[in-house]
C-alpha cells in the first residue's frame, strides 16, 4: 500500500473516532436526561431545575393571557421554544461538565419540546429549537477561532516559518520550507490542534496543500514596503507645511521629502537641497524603483517657503533625521506580506470547516433523534374500526343498524375519559374539531331555526333548546371557586425565576408590551394638546397682534403688575370705518384658527378619556391578578413613566384615583374555567356527541348507557379534584398543582340540569314517539 494512502487512511480514521467519541458522549448524555426526566422521582440537578421553570413557564403563560391576552405578533422570543432557551440560558458555565454536556441538554429541551406539545422528536424539529442551535453555533464559533489559529500554524510550518514541527502536525500537508529564512510567530494550543485535526477532512487538506503551494509560488519584493514606509514619512513631514503653505506646497513637499529619505538610506545618488546635517546611511534594497528626479528648480518655490520661515525648516530637517535613522535600523522582511496572504488563505479554508460543522450537527441530530425511542400512537385506527361496525351493522348484521351510532358515540366516549388527552393530542383535537363541533353547532343551529318557526314551536323543542344552551355555556363556566393555591404569590420561587422577568417584560416593560403602547398612546395625545396650545399662545395671537401694532400704529407693554398694556392711538387710518373689511379680515382669521384649535383640542380630550380609560383598564386587569411584589414592581415601573414629563401628571392623578383602591384589595387567583382542566374538557367532548346521541340515534338505551357513562366519569374526576392539571395555553406544558378545591355551585348546578334534561328529553321523546324502533 502507498505511504501516502495509508498516512490518509490513518488521518481519517483518527478524525472519525475523535468525533465519534464526541457524538458518543452527546447521545449517553442525552439519553440521560430523557430517561431521568421520564423517572417518577427525578434525581439529576438539572432536569428538576427544568421541572420546576415548566411549571414557572406555566405560571407564566397562565398570568400573561389572564393579563394581557395572547399578543403573540407583538413579542418577541416568547414561544416555547424560545422561553426554554431562556431556562437553559440561566445556567452558569460552571453547571455544565463541558460542551458536549451543553448540547446534549439543549437537544434534550427540544424532545421536552415535543413531549409537551405531543409532536413526535424529528430532526427538523431538533434543528429548529433555538437552544440546541445557540449552544451548536457557539461550539462552532470556536471551532472556527481555533482552526484559524491551527491553520495558520501548519501552513507556517509548512513554508519553513516555523522551525519546530507541530505536535498534530497532518503527514498529509506539504512541506516546501520555501520561505526558511524567515520566522514567523504562530503557535496553537495543543488541545485546539487536537479538536481541529478531529474535526477536519479531506477538503481542509486539499484546501491547505493548495494554500500552501500558492504562497510557496509567490515572490515577496521587500521594496514596496520601504516604498511605503518612505511616502509614510514623507507625507507625515509635509504636513507641517499646511501653517504656512498651500495644497501646491505641501504637494512639492511631500515629493522633495520622499527624495531626502531615500538619498539618507543611500538609495538615490543625489536629492534637490538635500540638507547636509542628514548623515546618510547606505542600504541595500534590491528592486526599488525611484522614478525620475525633478530638477532643482521644480522645488524652488519650496525653498524660498522655507528660507523665509528657518524654524520651520529646521523642525522639518530634525524629522527627516528622524525619518532616516529609523530607515536605516528597520528592518525590511517579507515576513509581514506572507503573514498576511497566509491569513487570507486561512479565511479562505475556515467557511470549509464551517460547511464541515454544518454536515456534523446533521449528523448529530440524526443520531440523537434514533437514539429515542419514538411514540407509536395507533389509537388512530379506531376510525377504522368504528368504519367497520358501521360496514357490518349496514350490511352483515343489519339488526345493529338502529345501534351503530349509538355504539360508535359510547366507544369514543370511553376512549376519551381513559385513554385519548383531548388537549395535547394532536389527532383527538383534529377529528373532534371536524366531527363533534360541527356537528353540535348543526343541531343547535337547526334547533334555533325551528324555535323561530311558529308551526315547529313546541315545549319540547324549547326543552331541546335549553339542553343545547347549557352545554355550549358549559366550558366557559369557572369550574371552581377561587383557590388561594392559584394565587401568584403561592408559588414560591415564581419570583427568583427568569420566567418572572419575562411577565413583566411582556406585561408592561417592552416597547411592544401592552402597556407600553398604551402609555405612548397617551402621550402622544397629551404632547399633541399642549404642542397645538403653546402654537396659540406663542404664534397665531401674537402675530396678529403685531399685524394690528404695526397697521393700527399701536403698542404693547407689561405693567409691574404683570399686566398686560394696550396703547392705541385715538384714530388712525386703518380703525376708519372705510377700512372695516380689512380688520374685520384679520379678526375673522384670528376666530379661524382659534375655532380649529378648539375643534381639534375636543378631539384630543375625548381621545384622552378613551387613552386613559383603556390604560385604566389595563392596569386594573394587571393589579387584579398580580401579586404583591408584581403589584410594587408595576407601580413603580408605570409612575415613573407618566411622571418623566410634567404634562403627564393628570394622567398619573386619574391613575392613582382609580387604582388606589384596587391596589388595598387582595389579589385575585386565577379563574378555572372548564376547559382548562384536561378531564373535564373530555367531559365537554363527550356532552357535545352526547347532544348527537340524543337527536340522532333511535334506541333510547343508547343514550341511557351514554348518559350512565358520561355520569359515572363525572362523580370520578370530581373526587380526583384536589390533584388539579391545568390546561394554559396549546403547546404550553401542564400546570400541575395539588389543591384543596372548592366545586363551584353553578358548574354543578348546570351540569345536573344538562343530565335531568337529557333524561327528560330521551323520556318525552320516547313517549312521544319522535324516537321509535
Amino acid at each position: 500500500m502507498p505511504k501516502r494512502l495509508l498516512s490518509v487512511i490513518v488521518f481519517l480514521a483518527i478524525a472519525i473516532l475523535s468525533f465519534s467519541f464526541s457524538q458518543k458522549v452527546i447521545i449517553e448524555d442525552f439519553k440521560a436526561y430523557v430517561e431521568d426526566y421520564n423517572k417518577e422521582e427525578p434525581s439529576l440537578p438539572k432536569v428538576l431545575k427544568l421541572i420546576e421553570d415548566l411549571d414557572y413557564l406555566s405560571v407564566y403563560r397562565l398570568y400573561k393571557l389572564q393579563m394581557v391576552g395572547s399578543i403573540e405578533k407583538k413579542e418577541s422570543s416568547t414561544t416555547i421554544a424560545g422561553l426554554l432557551t431562556r431556562h437553559i440560558e440561566a445556567f452558569d458555565e460552571s453547571e455544565f461538565r463541558d460542551i458536549d454536556d451543553r448540547i446534549a441538554y439543549s437537544a434534550f429541551l427540544a424532545w421536552v419540546l415535543t413531549d409537551i406539545s405531543g409532536k413526535p422528536f424529528e430532526i427538523h424539529t431538533l434543528n429548529e429549537m433555538p437552544a440546541y442551535l445557540e449552544v451548536f453555533n457557539t461550539y462552532s464559533s470556536r471551532v472556527r477561532e481555533m482552526a484559524g489559529e491551527v491553520y495558520k500554524e501548519w501552513i507556517a510550518f509548512s513554508l519553513g516559518l516555523i522551525e519546530t514541527k507541530p505536535d498534530l502536525f497532518p503527514d498529509e500537508l506539504l512541506v516546501t520550507d520555501s520561505f526558511s529564512p524567515y520566522s514567523l510567530e504562530a503557535d496553537a494550543p495543543y488541545d485546539s490542534e487536537k479538536e481541529i485535526l478531529s474535526l477536519s477532512n479531506r477538503s481542509v487538506i486539499d484546501a491547505l496543500n493548495s494554500a500552501i503551494s500558492t504562497i510557496s509560488n509567490k515572490e515577496y519584493s521587500i521594496s514596496s514596503l520601504v516604498d511605503e514606509e518612505v511616502n509614510r514619512l514623507a507625507v507625515q513631514t509635509a504636513m507641517d507645511l499646511s501653517q504656512v503653505g498651500n495644497a501646491e506646497i505641501m504637494s512639492l513637499g511631500r515629493e522633495l521629502f520622499r527624495l531626502w529619505l531615500l538619498r539618507s538610506i543611500g538609495l538615490i545618488d543625489n536629492a534637490p537641497f538635500y540638507p547636509e546635517s542628514v548623515e546618510i546611511r547606505v542600504k541595500d534594497i534590491p528592486g526599488l524603483e525611484i522614478g525620475s528626479i525633478p530638477e532643482d528648480s521644480y522645488f524652488q518655490d519650496l525653498m524660498d517657503v522655507l528660507e523665509e520661515n528657518q524654524e520651520l525648516r529646521s523642525q522639518i530637517v530634525e524629522k527627516i533625521q528622524m525619518g532616516a535613522q529609523l530607515l536605516s535600523i528597520k528592518q525590511f522582511t517579507p515576513t509581514g506580506l506572507i503573514e498576511s496572504d497566509i491569513e487570507s488563505e486561512v479565511r479562505k479554508i475556515v467557511p470549509i470547516q464551517a460547511n464541515i460543522m454544518g454536515g456534523i450537527r446533521n449528523e448529530l441530530s440524526k443520531s440523537l433523534v434514533s437514539s429515542i425511542d419514538k411514540r407509536i400512537d395507533l389509537w388512530w385506527l379506531r376510525v377504522l374500526a368504528y368504519a367497520l361496525i358501521t360496514i357490518l351493522g349496514f350490511t352483515v348484521v343489519p339488526a345493529m343498524r338502529k345501534y351503530v351510532i349509538g355504539i360508535i358515540i359510547i366507544l369514543e366516549t370511553l376512549y376519551i375519559f381513559f385513554i385519548g388527552e383531548i388537549t395535547t393530542g394532536i389527532f383527538d383535537l383534529s377529528l373532534h374539531s371536524v366531527v363533534a363541533l360541527p356537528a353540535f353547532a348543526f343541531v343547535f343551529l337547526l334547533t334555533v331555526a325551528a324555535a323561530f318557526n311558529r308551526r315547529k314551536r313546541s315545549r319540547i323543542l324549547i326543552l331541546k333548546l335549553l339542553l343545547l344552551f347549557l352545554i355550549a355555556l358549559l366550558p366557559f363556566m369557572n369550574l371552581l371557586n377561587e383557590q388561594p393555591e392559584l394565587l401568584m404569590d403561592s408559588f414560591e420561587g415564581f419570583y427568583d425565576s427568569v420566567y418572572y422577568s419575562t411577565l413583566k417584560n411582556d406585561v408592561f416593560l417592552a416597547p411592544e408590551s401592552m402597556i407600553s403602547l398604551q402609555t405612548r398612546d397617551l402621550n402622544s395625545l397629551v404632547s399633541s394638546e399642549l404642542n397645538s396650545f403653546k402654537r396659540v399662545l406663542r404664534v397665531i395671537i401674537p402675530n396678529k397682534m403685531n399685524s394690528f401694532s404695526t397697521a393700527a400704529k399701536m403698542s404693547f407693554s407689561v405693567d409691574s403688575n404683570g399686566r398686560l398694556r394696550v396703547a392705541a392711538p385715538a384714530f388712525s387710518e386703518y380703525m376708519s370705518i372705510e377700512n372695516q373689511n380689512t380688520y374685520v379680515s384679520e379678526l375673522e382669521g384670528l376666530t379661524k384658527d382659534i375655532e380649529g384649535f378648539i375643534r381639534d383640542s375636543e378631539r384630543n380630550r375625548k381621545g384622552y378619556e378613551a387613552a386613559i380609560s383603556t390604560l385604566i383598564a389595563t392596569s386594573e386587569r394587571i393589579v387584579s391578578f398580580a401579586g404583591s411584589r408584581m403589584r410594587e414592581d408595576f407601580s413603580n415601573s408605570l409612575e415613573t413613566e407618566l411622571q418623566s414629563k410634567p404634562e403627564l401628571e393628570v394622567a398619573l392623578d386619574d391613575y392613582h384615583e382609580k387604582m388606589a383602591p384596587l391596589l388595598n384589595d387582595a389579589p385575585s387567583s386565577v379563574p378555572v374555567k372548564v376547559y382548562r382542566v384536561p378531564k373535564f374538557a373530555s367531559l365537554v367532548v363527550a356532552l357535545l356527541l352526547l347532544s348527537i346521541t340524543l337527536f340522532v340515534v333511535r334506541k333510547p338505551v343508547m343514550s341511557f348507557i351514554n348518559l350512565a357513562v358520561i355520569t359515572a366519569y363525572f362523580l370520578i374526576v370530581l373526587s380526583g379534584i384536589d390533584t388539579l392539571n391545568l390546561f394554559v395555553q396549546g403547546g404550553s406544558p401542564m400546570l400541575r398543582i395539588s389543591i384543596d378545591p372548592s366545586v363551584n355551585a353553578l358548574f354543578l348546578t348546570v351540569f345536573a340540569g344538562i343530565i335531568a334534561l337529557s333524561v327528560l328529553w330521551i323520556l318525552l321523546s320516547h313517549k312521544k314517539g319522535s324516537v321509535v324502533e
